[in-house]
């Protein structure tokens, strides 16, 4: 039934009036509180369930109950309305904390819900109650001291006990274990609840033996084999035998205490530890197999991705021995996915690549649960290189210890191919296949920073002359022809040492390594005699273009500024009447 149903209230109210009427009509001696009381487990997993705003539906029939069974089976009309107050301020005490907690229709699903229960329903609670129940008593003119002791006692183990039942009830937990069992467990599940009924009734049909272990040895196997619900049903079986037994006079309680009273706090008590005691294991044997089934299903469909992906997916030991590789290594890589397994990843690394990886591994690994994303060359089956890219993350135990290393690997050598050619592009000029400025700056830089002791470093800036005039006469398209031309003439003139660029419109520049002013001159006169004694393709034209330059040493105050100073000497050699080179000063 929904906790919507109009019918819910009244139902409620009724199971109240039954558990309250019984529990004061036969366990209430000498005009005292009810030394069982199972009542409030009810009311507790009802509120425990609802939000604040609808619990007076629920307290309602229960207050009306309350009043009726103290009225007609227990301490009479007088105490029947401060005993209802105190029965529902107890139930609604109980059921505020465990919904403060978070705690509500989940039972005993973990030990830290086990321990907030017990001080909610089995401590706070009745403790409140008790010392309002034994005021109570000292209005009515009865002693208080018995009736705190009594009734704390009573209620305690009684909430305990039952509300754990009540709220697995409230949950639909043992409705929905029969329904989800076919007809042959089903049958397992009547018969091993048979069997608790019939060791309980063996047990508590004698009191000569202290035999109460006995039905927990059947409950538990219940609890192995059906769950919570079962074992909700098999503790109720109990409580019904052996309740009707201790009443009766029967049963191995009747060892404990003489008194009547005393052993139906000490059956409680015993109710309550085999509630406490049973059901967690219930509850943990069902969180494993809940675990388990989620666990398989993961499995399941880790599986499905690591098969059918085109990514390659490498679960490794912390010493880089391979645990599980899946089959699209043999796609990517060539390997044989059952051969690797147990070997090392070392041999699907380039050896140049090798200390970076394995860098990048042990730093996956202290990284303890972040992922790691690092490039490198592999090597294929036929020995062949190919650039692979790795995200790696540490598998983490439940302990948090790294227990082994996950890899998804992509073959990226396309993205590579692709970058290599972007970055040359970006450092080369499109129309004379030379470097660009930018990649003249970068090697310049580099060059003279390696050769920075031998200080004898040098750079020439080239300009066309009139080369504008060949682009108003013969068109862009012969200028284009021309700035090709003379790149493939400078390239043959100068020494395979010598970096030369296109760093402008009809603007080159060369550095040389290692070379004095003087022999960089040298050099240069003898690109400017070739060029001006050539005849370059214009369009449908020859035409002969002379070059003038600059040359100037590099300093120490850079590349810039070595330009800048070449560049001047090379103004100087155009106003000097062009077709030559000037030496910076």
């Amino acid at each position: 039934m929904t906790a919507s149903s109009p019918l819910r209230p009244i139902l409620l109210g009724l199971a109240y009036f039954c558990a309250a009427s019984v529990a004061v009509s036969l366990t209430s001696y000498g005009g005292g509180v009810a030394f069982l009381w199972f009542a409030a487990s009810f009311l507790i997993a009802d509120l425990s369930s609802r939000p604040r705003r609808q619990w007076l539906r629920s307290i309602m029939p229960c207050a009306v109950a309350s009043v009726m069974a103290t009225g007609l089976f227990g301490l009479g009309w007088a105490a029947a309305l401060p005993f209802m107050v105190i029965n529902m301020i107890e139930a609604g005490l109980a059921a505020w904390i465990l919904r403060r907690h978070g705690h509500t229709l989940r039972p005993l699903v973990s030990l830290a819900w086990l321990w907030r229960f017990v001080v909610a329903v089995g401590v706070i609670a009745p403790a409140v109650s008790a010392v309002l129940a034994a005021s109570a008593m000292w209005a009515l003119g009865k002693p208080p001291g018995p009736a705190l002791v009594n009734f704390f006692a009573g209620h305690a183990l009684g909430n305990i006990t039952f509300t754990p039942l009540a709220m697995l009830v409230a949950q639909g937990v043992i409705r929905k274990s029969i329904l989800k069992r076919r007809r042959r467990q089903n049958l397992e599940s009547v018969s091993l609840l048979a069997l608790v009924l019939a060791v309980s009734a063996l047990v508590f049909s004698q009191s000569s033996l202290p035999l109460l272990f006995l039905p927990i040895l059947p409950i538990i196997l219940v609890a192995f084999r059906n769950g919570r619900g079962g074992t909700a049903l098999a503790i109720v079986l109990l409580a019904l035998c052996g309740g009707a037994a201790t009443l009766a006079g029967w049963g191995p309680v009747q060892l404990i205490a003489p008194s009547m009273g005393a052993q139906l706090i000490f059956f409680q008590f015993y109710l309550a530890a085999t509630v406490l005691t049973v059901l967690p294991v219930a509850a943990d044997l069902q969180n494993r197999s809940r675990l388990n089934r989620a666990l398989r299903l993961s499995e399941a469909r880790y599986r499905i991705l690591a098969e059918h992906s085109t990514d390659i997916l490498i679960h490794l030991e912390l010493d880089g021995r391979i645990r599980y590789v899946s089959p699209s290594i043999r796609q990517r890589a060539g390997h044989d996915p059952d051969a690797l397994i147990g070997r090392n990843c070392n041999i699907l690394i380039a050896p140049e690549h090798l200390e970076n990886v394995r860098a990048s591994h042990y730093a996956t690994i202290a990284a303890a649960g972040a992922t790691r994303t690092y490039d490198y060359l592999g090597m294929t089956a036929d020995g062949t290189k190919r650039w692979f890219e790795t995200h790696s993350r540490a598998v983490l135990d439940d302990d948090g210890v790294t227990d082994g290393v996950i890899s998804v690997v992509r073959d990226v050598s396309k993205r590579k191919e692709l970058e290599q050619r972007l970055s040359s592009d970006a450092l080369t000029d499109q129309l004379t296949g030379l470097p660009n400025r930018r990649a003249y700056r970068s090697e310049a830089e580099s060059r003279a920073a390696e050769g920075a002791a031998s200080g004898a470093d040098c750079v020439a800036v080239i300009d066309l002359d009139h080369f504008k005039l060949i682009n108003d006469r013969h068109g862009h398209n012969a200028g284009d022809e021309v700035l090709r031309g003379f790149a493939n003439i400078a390239r043959r003139m100068v020494r395979d040492r010598d970096f030369l660029a296109r760093i402008g419109g009809e603007e080159f520049a060369i550095f040389f390594p290692d070379t004095s002013c003087e022999q960089a001159m040298a050099i240069c006169d003898r690109l400017r005699e070739e060029m001006a004694v050539t005849y370059l393709r214009a369009g449908r034209s020859l035409v002969r273009v002379t070059v003038s330059g600059g040359v100037a040493a590099l300093g120490p105050s850079g590349i810039d500024d070595a330009l800048r100073v070449a560049d001047q000497a090379l103004y100087r050699a155009k106003r000097s009447g062009r077709d030559q080179f000037e030496m910076a000063a």
